[in-house]
């Protein structure tokens, strides 16, 4: 009996749903949830992308021997030989010391005329004196 009202409700079920037509392709949820996400790309991540790339072209264009650069591991080092046909650059760490790098792990050169900022010693100390003295 049980078996029967199984088949019973598949039968209905399949005849339900073969009279249901599909509606238009932008009715679909999942369609709508793929133009959003193709915009949000579009709009948001791919000008991102953009404009990082155009920064590391201007910052490997504007290297030169003798600058101060910082590799991506955060190794400082100072420039020593810049390799035209290839995408490497030699940095000097210390008096005997070189490595060869790739342009593209440098991430930020170091201006000469940079130099850190202390809080403690820029900001200045007064003091005022708030307590009530008797008199």
């Amino acid at each position: 009996m049980l078996y029967s009202l199984i088949l019973f409700a598949d039968d209905v079920a399949k005849q339900v749903g073969d009279k249901q037509e599909p509606g238009p392709i932008w009715t679909n949820p999942m369609f709508m949830i793929m133009i959003l996400m193709a915009a949000f790309f579009f709009i948001v991540i791919l000008p991102g992308q953009r404009r990082r790339q155009r920064e590391q072209e201007q910052l490997m264009a504007g290297m030169k021997k003798n600058d101060e650069v910082v590799t991506a591991s955060g190794i400082i080092g100072i420039v020593y030989n810049i390799k035209e046909g290839s995408e490497e650059v030699v940095l000097k760490i210390d008096d005997n010391a070189r490595i060869r790098v790739l342009k593209s792990s440098i991430v930020r050169i170091i201006k000469k005329d940079e130099t850190p900022a202390t809080p403690a010693a820029a900001a200045p100390t007064t003091t005022t004196d708030t307590s009530i003295k008797p008199s």
